[in-house]
């Protein structure tokens, strides 16, 4: 009596010791409602004995690390918290761990064992954050271990556990790259995994260490192409770019073939057949490349941008040849993205456009500009409105150009500008039409216009001078008017350029430029010394040499005037000219000016014809993305116009394919190496096999006596064994399970069963497996039963539903009786049927 009294009194004070700490927190103010997480506080949480005080000490943890600052002197109590019975408490820790296991290496250790402990439990989650944690443990110690839980989680029942392992892969070979083969062997395995989550995280791992080994890929190819509409996102990214390069390496390239085309009549009719009709081409394409492409093509309307991209990086790449309009209307519907997304898009269409001009000329009105582009988004739109620009749709695109260039933005301005330069490459028509709008902006009061206005000018009459001397004339006419330095110079230029066809026009220019030289600017100097040089070299080519032994008066030279006329005005001119530039400022004026008066002083100036008259090429203003197509659609390279190192070429096509059959996909049989398995499952199972055999022996004979009962009654029978079959299967897996925790090395969570529940075990397996006879035998004497039961009378079938209601009652009886009863039951089924 006094022990129970004790016993209750301690327990009142056990619950008296509670209740005092639950009311001491409740009236404790929360961790951090002050806004300030002291050190002590925090501790003092994170060693409490409660749960709930312990995750808000770990909250206030992850608050501080979210704020930047350093927490790595709670280190040894988080370290404590890692075995926490709470799974919040546990993710907290775990993503504290990765963050400061690197700088704490020799205290992260002491976590290793709770780490390893967490592989083993019941939730998988656990289990996932548990192979994660131990891998992102930077501590090359521990590569070991982290290989033996990669090992087993490779192999766990969850996808959640098994992408966690194609992760840790990865991280583990950064760790430790001496193994590299067992890793690649391992991801081996993860790649032929059945589950879609599985595999993009394989292929990530596989991109990031053996992108090279794309043999591996072989049986496992047209089992990917099934599952692209399954896999998350950015394994899919990595996936399409992974089979972009198999198919280029593996698979043959598709090709043009000419089809002949059928005629109405026949050649034996003999109507048309002098007149041979022109043979239709048609692209052929692999089978396998062809299940890619029709797998790939559904993700063009997937939300995720980086999946469009690499789709249309795929189709680019594989069938450039293909009609690709299709890829019209997935890019354009990426514009509404944000800013950043929306450049990359850009990029993208305008490398495309290079290629491929008509491939969004039907969409040019969402390359408009919009208030809210930035510089770089409206000029790739400019870019892409010239590369689609045709004779089609040409008033289109200048009139939006136009527009462009008269706006208030220099930049915008000068852009456009260059873009209808551009338009005025692709034919004599629409150049004429852009060379009457520039003559008009001359007189712009915009100095950027009128600059970019006469630069783009000078391209167009240089594509064919001789149509164009009159408009050479009215820039001429509008010099005087002109103040901007740069448009003075180009008109300059383009008249010394003409001065051997307009030779009434070039001399005045430079007579006018010469009263002006001393206020212009070093550039429009320089183009001015450029003039005179250059109408000078015309004029002493057109001129006659003089004879040096005679000057004009034969054998009189008394009668020589002893004055001499005055030089002629081209020659005055241009050593004004040349004298002025000799006392300028600028050293490179007076150079320039030293060059040409020592070249054009020698007889014949045939230097100087060489240097000022040679003929030049005309202009070509390139697109300003033109290289850009050189480099793979959606890659870092193709942004920034040059090679990055993280990103890997393209490979090319190869000229010799293998066999398609290596991509057949190859099911091998599990071979179990029994060595491996422990002694006492491996007898339990030949055991269990042993006994389960005999049971199907003793029961094969009263089989034939339910022939006709099963047949009365077949959906009774046919239930039974699927429900059998479940158990079993469960039953196996539970055992599958057994072995591999035994064969890892791990003490098995599963007991053994005990000798009655074996024999319970083997009864119900004995049942079972005359029920299954029992559906074989009747599917096989079907057509013996049908003709048996024709001959038999209505009585002889009365007699035998009697028997078989009997046979029936005695197998009921049989079920619960021991091993030796029911031998003995068997013989006397036997007698039965015997008498019957």
């Amino acid at each position: 009596m006094a022990e129970s009294l004790s016993k209750i009194s301690a327990a009142f004070e056990t619950a008296k010791e509670i209740t005092m700490e639950a009311a001491a927190a409740a009236r404790t103010p929360a961790l951090g409602d002050d806004g300030v997480f002291r050190v002590r506080d925090v501790k003092r949480f994170l060693n409490s004995r409660h749960e709930k005080e312990k995750l808000q000490g770990m909250k206030a943890i992850a608050t501080l690390m979210s704020k930047g600052e350093d927490v790595t002197e709670y280190f040894p109590e988080v370290v404590k918290n890692s075995a926490a019975q709470t799974l919040e408490i546990r993710k907290l820790v775990y993503i504290y761990l990765l963050r400061y296991a690197e700088r704490e290496s020799d205290l992260a250790l002491l976590s290793i064992n709770a780490i390893q402990k967490s592989l083993g439990d019941q939730n998988p989650q656990i289990r996932a954050m548990a192979i994660k944690v131990l891998s992102g443990i930077k501590v090359p110690s521990i590569a070991p271990i982290i290989l033996l839980a990669i090992r087993k989680s490779i192999v766990d029942f969850s996808a959640v556990v098994r992408r966690a392992a194609a992760v840790a892969i990865g991280k583990a070979y950064e760790l430790d790259k001496s193994n590299f083969e067992t890793l690649v062997g391992y991801l081996g395995t993860l790649l032929a995994d059945k589950s879609y989550y599985v595999v993009g995280s394989a292929v990530q791992t596989f991109v990031r260490i053996c992108p090279d080994r794309l043999e591996m890929l072989h049986v496992h190819y047209r089992r990917y192409c099934s599952m692209l509409a399954d896999i998350e996102e950015w394994g899919l990214v990595c996936l399409l770019d992974v089979m972009t390069r198999y198919v280029r390496v593996y698979v043959p390239k598709g090709k043009m073939v000419k089809k002949p085309k059928d005629t109405f009549y026949s050649d034996d009719e003999g109507s048309g057949a002098d007149q041979q009709e022109p043979d239709e081409e048609e692209f052929v394409i692999d089978p396998d490349l062809e299940r890619l492409l029709a797998a790939a093509k559904p993700l063009l309307q997937s939300r995720n941008s980086a999946v469009v991209m690499a789709v249309v990086n795929l189709f680019h790449s594989l069938v450039p040849e293909a009609d690709l309009s299709f890829l019209g209307p997935p890019l354009v519907r990426l514009l509404a993205q944000p800013p950043e997304i929306q450049y990359v898009v850009m990029t993208n269409i305008v490398v495309l456009a290079l290629t491929s001009q008509d491939l969004f000329a039907p969409y040019l009105k969402y390359f408009y500009l919009l208030p809210s582009d930035s510089f770089q988004i409206s000029k790739l739109k400019i870019e892409v409105l010239t590369l689609s620009c045709s004779e089609s749709n040409v008033s289109e695109v200048l009139a939006e150009l136009q527009y462009y260039a008269t706006t208030a933005d220099p930049t915008l301005v000068a852009e456009s500008v260059r873009a209808i330069g551009r338009c005025a490459q692709i034919s004599p028509t629409i150049a004429r039409r852009c060379l009457r709008w520039l003559l008009k902006q001359i007189h712009s009061p915009s100095h950027v216009l009128v600059g970019e206005s006469l630069t783009v000018i000078r391209y167009i009459i240089q594509l064919s001078p001789k149509d164009h001397i009159k408009t050479v004339a009215k820039l001429a006419n509008a010099l005087d008017k002109t103040r901007v330095p740069l448009a003075r110079a180009s008109i300059i230029w383009l008249v010394g350029e003409f001065s051997g066809i307009a030779q009434n026009i070039a001399p005045d220019v430079l007579r006018k430029c010469a009263k002006s030289f001393a206020d212009e600017d070093e550039g429009t100097k320089l183009q001015i010394v450029l003039l005179a040089a250059k109408i000078y070299s015309h004029y002493i080519e057109g001129r006659p040499v003089p004879d040096e032994a005679s000057n004009g008066y034969g054998e009189n030279d008394e009668l020589a005037p002893t004055i001499k006329p005055s030089e002629d005005p081209m020659d005055m001119l241009f050593n004004y000219v040349m004298l002025l530039a000799r006392y300028d400022t600028s050293y490179d004026l007076r150079d320039r000016a030293r060059l040409y008066k020592s070249v054009l002083d020698t007889p014949g100036a045939p230097l100087a014809k060489l240097l000022l008259q040679a003929p030049k090429p005309s202009p070509h203003a390139p697109s300003p993305s033109q290289g850009k197509d050189a480099f793979m659609l959606g890659t870092t390279g193709m942004l920034v116009k040059g090679k990055v190192v993280s990103t890997s070429p393209l490979p090319l096509w190869s000229t010799e394919t293998p066999d398609p059959s290596i991509r057949d996909d190859v099911k091998e049989d599990i071979e179990i190496d029994e060595s491996s398995i422990p002694t006492r499952i491996l007898e339990t199972t030949i055991k269990r096999s042993k006994k389960s055999k005999k049971g199907k022996k003793a029961k094969k004979v009263s089989s034939t006596s339910k022939k006709k009962a099963v047949k009365t009654q077949p959906e009774i029978v046919e239930s039974k064994p699927a429900v059998k079959a479940a158990a079993t299967k469960k039953k196996k897996e539970e055992d599958y399970h057994v072995t591999l925790d035994e064969f890892f090395g791990e003490p098995s969570t599963t007991q053994f069963i005990s000798e009655s529940d074996e024999e319970e075990e083997e009864e119900e397996e004995e049942s079972s497996g005359s029920e299954v006879e029992v559906i074989v035998e009747v599917s096989e004497d079907s057509d013996e039963e049908d003709s048996d039961e024709d001959d038999d009378s209505d009585e002889d079938s009365d007699e035998d539903e009697d028997s078989d209601e009997e046979e029936e009652s005695e197998e009921d009886e049989e079920e619960s009786e021991d091993d030796e009863s029911e031998d003995d039951d068997s013989g006397a089924q036997a007698s039965l049927l015997s008498g019957r």
